[in-house]
């Protein structure tokens, strides 16, 4: 599912800050855990913690409905948002659109590197990603007719 959104991504941030703002992901944690919410209940939640202007935090929510992370429907007066994809779902378009645009872009140092940082900081991730690898190498390797 793409969605209608440019992603910023800040690596130095944490979680879905580095993709989201912190009031975009407060918001998005909040909706992915209630299931459906309106801008009234998740600002009292939000202002419980920090002082928040409600056209704030209602601005956000409609963006975040633009952007097609929220769903919108009109119940009575107001506004019901629910989540228009998981949190997984999203962190794997996430995923998807990084590794897109490092590999476009650079590819064979973006390889190494993950190669390089399995080997220092997960090597049973390595050992994963190697069996998985192996049947596409063999059925390339039989196609082209060369040993494997």
């Amino acid at each position: 599912m793409p969605l209608n959104m440019r992603l910023r991504f800040s690596p130095t941030k944490d979680g879905l800050v580095k993709v989201l703002g912190p009031l975009e992901t407060e918001i998005m944690r909040l909706l992915w855990q209630e299931k459906r919410s309106t801008v009234k209940k998740v600002h009292r939640n939000i202002s419980q913690k920090r002082d928040i202007a409600y056209t704030t935090v209602m601005t956000t929510m409609s963006r975040l409905s633009e952007k097609g992370v929220l769903n919108r429907h009109r119940e009575g007066l107001a506004y019901v948002y629910t989540p228009a994809i998981t949190e997984d779902e999203f962190i794997g378009i996430v995923v998807r659109q990084v590794l897109d645009g490092l590999l476009d872009d650079y590819r064979n140092m973006t390889i190494d590197y993950m190669v390089d940082y399995l080997v220092r900081n997960n090597p049973d991730e390595l050992k994963r990603l190697y069996k998985a690898i192996q049947p596409h190498v063999s059925a390339h390797h039989a196609t082209n007719g060369t040993a494997s």
